[in-house]
Formats: C-alpha cells, sequence, structure tokens
C-alpha cells in the first residue's frame, strides 16, 4: 500500500469545510411570475364554482324542458279531446234536455209550413210536444261519417229530430274544431177539418174565414121544399162542404149565419165531418111563433068545425095551393060531435130561419073537447112555411 508522504494535503474539519456563500440570483422583469402552490388551489375553487354553475344551468334547462313538453303533451292532449265532436253535440243535446224549443227553431234552416189558421207559436208548441214529459237521448245516425257527424235525437225510443255538426276550422295543432250546422225536426200536419154548412153561412177556422177556394161541395136545396116558398118570393138555402188541411192541433170551428149570429156546430165522428144546420135565429122570431100558434089554433078549430074557412084567409097569399087543399079537405065534414073546445099545451117545436124573409115551423098544440061521456085531448101538428109577401108575413105552404 502506497504511502502518503509528508507532502501530501491533510485536511481538518475547519479545512474541509466549503464556503456555501449564496447568491440571490436576480428575476427578469420580462419573465413570468412562477406558479405558486397557493394559486394553483384558487384556480381548482373557480374550475368547480363555473361547474357547479353549469350543473344547475344544466338541470334547470332539463327540468324547463321537461315541464315544457309535459305542458304541450297536457295542451295537445286537451285539443285532441276537444276535437271530438261528440263534445258539441253534448251541447245542442243539453238544450233538448232543458227544452229550448227557441234554440232548435233558430238552428233550422228550414221551418214546418205555417199556415193562415195557425201561428208560428202554434207549431213551435207542436213540437215542444213531440220532446215533453219524454226520455231523450241520441245517437249516431245513419249519415254519420269522419266528415260530417250527424246525431239523431230520440224521444222514447222514436227519432224525433236529426243534428249534424261541421268542421269550422282546425287548432294550432292541427285538430278540427266543430261547429253546430243544423237540426232536423220534421212534424206534419195531420189534422183538417170537413164543414157542411147552409150556403147563405159563413164558416171560421180558428177565428178566420174560409173563401170559396175551400169549398169541395155545393148541394142546393130539396126541391120539395122549394115548391112551399119560390112561387111567393121565399128562398131556402142549399148546403156548401167546405174542407181544409194541414193543421197542426184540431182546429176551432165557428159558423155564423145569413145575420151573423153564431149557430152550433156539431161534430160526427163517424163521418169525422162538422155540420151546422139552418139558423134558429131570427129577429122576428117571438112574433113570428106567436103568428103560427095563432095560426095552428084557428087551422085545428076549422078542421073541427069550430071556426069558419074564411077565418084563415090572412094567413094565406092570393092563389095559395095550400088554403086551397084545406079547403077541399073532406075531413071537415065528417069531425066527431062534440061540445066546448079548449086550447092548451101549445108549442113551437122548430123553428128555421132560412133567410130574413123565409122562416118554417112546427107547431103543436092540443084541443081539449067537450065528448060523452069524457072530454077528449085531439092533438094537431101543423108544417108551415112562412114567407114575407111585400112587406107582410104569410104562409107560402103547408107540409102534410
Amino acid at each position: 500500500m502506497k504511502k502518503h508522504d509528508d507532502n501530501y494535503m491533510s485536511y481538518s474539519k475547519e479545512s474541509a469545510r466549503v464556503d456555501t456563500t449564496v447568491v440571490k440570483a436576480q428575476r427578469d422583469p420580462d419573465a413570468p411570475a412562477p406558479k405558486s402552490k397557493k394559486r394553483k388551489k384558487k384556480k381548482f375553487h373557480v374550475y368547480v364554482a363555473i361547474l357547479f354553475v353549469w350543473l344547475i344551468a344544466v338541470t334547470c334547462v332539463i327540468i324547463y324542458g321537461y315541464r315544457k313538453f309535459n305542458s304541450f303533451l297536457i295542451e295537445y292532449e286537451a285539443s285532441y279531446q276537444s276535437s271530438d265532436p261528440q263534445i258539441i253535440m253534448n251541447e245542442v243535446f243539453a238544450h233538448f234536455e232543458s227544452r229550448d224549443i227557441e234554440f232548435i227553431w233558430q238552428n233550422m234552416p228550414e221551418h214546418p209550413t205555417v199556415s193562415q189558421f195557425e201561428s208560428e207559436d202554434v207549431i213551435k208548441t207542436y213540437m215542444l210536444s213531440m220532446i215533453e214529459g219524454k226520455t231523450l237521448t241520441y245517437v249516431e245516425s245513419g249519415e254519420y261519417t269522419a266528415e260530417r257527424p250527424c246525431y239523431a235525437i230520440e224521444a222514447d225510443g222514436y227519432v224525433v229530430s236529426t243534428v249534424a255538426l261541421a268542421k269550422v276550422g282546425q287548432n294550432e295543432y292541427g285538430n278540427p274544431i266543430w261547429g253546430l250546422s243544423n237540426i232536423s225536426f220534421p212534424v206534419l200536419p195531420l189534422e183538417g177539418a170537413m164543414i157542411t154548412l147552409p150556403s147563405n153561412a159563413s164558416v171560421y177556422i180558428n177565428g178566420i174565414q174560409l173563401d170559396d177556394t175551400y169549398i169541395t161541395e155545393v148541394t142546393p136545396p130539396d126541391e120539395d121544399e122549394l115548391q112551399y116558398v119560390e112561387p111567393y118570393g121565399g128562398s131556402i138555402p142549399g148546403f156548401t162542404t167546405y174542407a181544409i188541411s194541414g193543421l197542426y192541433y184540431e182546429p176551432t170551428v165557428e159558423v155564423k149565419d145569413y145575420s151573423g149570429a153564431v149557430i152550433p156546430v156539431e161534430y160526427n165522428a163517424e163521418f169525422d165531418r162538422y155540420n151546422a144546420n139552418y139558423s134558429s135565429n131570427h129577429p122576428e122570431r117571438e112574433a113570428l111563433e106567436q103568428y103560427g100558434i095563432e095560426f095552428t089554433t084557428l087551422f085545428a078549430n076549422v078542421i073541427s068545425t069550430d071556426a069558419q074557412l074564411e077565418e084563415l084567409d090572412p094567413y094565406f097569399p092570393d092563389g095559395s095551393v095550400a088554403y086551397d087543399y084545406i079547403s077541399r079537405n073532406t075531413a071537415l065534414r065528417y069531425f066527431t060531435g062534440h061540445g066546448a073546445v079548449t086550447i092548451q099545451n101549445e108549442q113551437v117545436q122548430e123553428f128555421i130561419a132560412y133567410n130574413e124573409n123565409t122562416v118554417y115551423m112546427q107547431v103543436y098544440i092540443e084541443q081539449e073537447m067537450q065528448m060523452w061521456p069524457d072530454p077528449e085531448v085531439v092533438p094537431t101538428t101543423t108544417h108551415i112555411y112562412l114567407t114575407k109577401i111585400n112587406g107582410e108575413w104569410q104562409i107560402s105552404g103547408m107540409r102534410y
């Protein structure tokens, strides 16, 4: 092993210490500042905050979008539901259920025919009667299509009306918007009347006089009756028949005679006909009835030989066929002998005023005759036609 000589340097601990004086480096002002650990921590916090804000924003957008989409679904569903025509139909049907006849009438493009004898209100009342007190329902009619929904209104199972809907537009989602198109409520006027009355009388239907256009038949007077009055200026009207149809209700029939007085009208259900006979109204009726009783009393007394034939002269016009017949009646010569005669129970059983100048009477009286051993009551009935001749009433004819 090589030995070190004395010239070999030996170091002590002191001599071995190195002077390590630190010289502080000078910072270049143009160089970027060194990043410290503290600044890095601050940047991390900002990043987390930004991320948190972003997450909140995204969440809000998602929530908004969900709500918006959910709102769209709700609105679309409501829009789709509102496009169901049955919704409109339910609204229309509510008017039927409340018997709102004015609403129905206003939405009818064609109304039932209104005659001069019945008003519009009468027809509305008739329509109302078809649904009043009945159970109402509605169903799709046979004419129902997707483009034109149509429903039938039933009253106790019978169709009384139809309702048609129409597309009036579309909503923002393209679904159709429906509206009421029209209501059909057909009604048939099934009532009418046939009335026969004297030709010189007038007939009124619901207060309105029928004119000649409603005449269906004219029956002339009986020739056998005319012979009693025509030769002396009297007249007897025949009968005229009127017919009317197209009414919704059975009419009120009124007949007025030649003088404007109301005369009775009878309804014959078997023949479905109204009949009015000759009038019994006359301004001189009371006096004429008394005249008829006086004549019948005298006539009976002449027949029973209790009065002279000549006493009848004032009652008959010149050339009277009736007077001639009475004067030649053989019964005058063969009446049973009797005592005193009393007239009783006088009555006019029938009075007809054909017109102001011609009337007919059926007069009944009873003669109580003194006979042996007991009195006897002899009835007499006359059928006489009276005509006003030159201002004076006379018997123009007698019917036996």
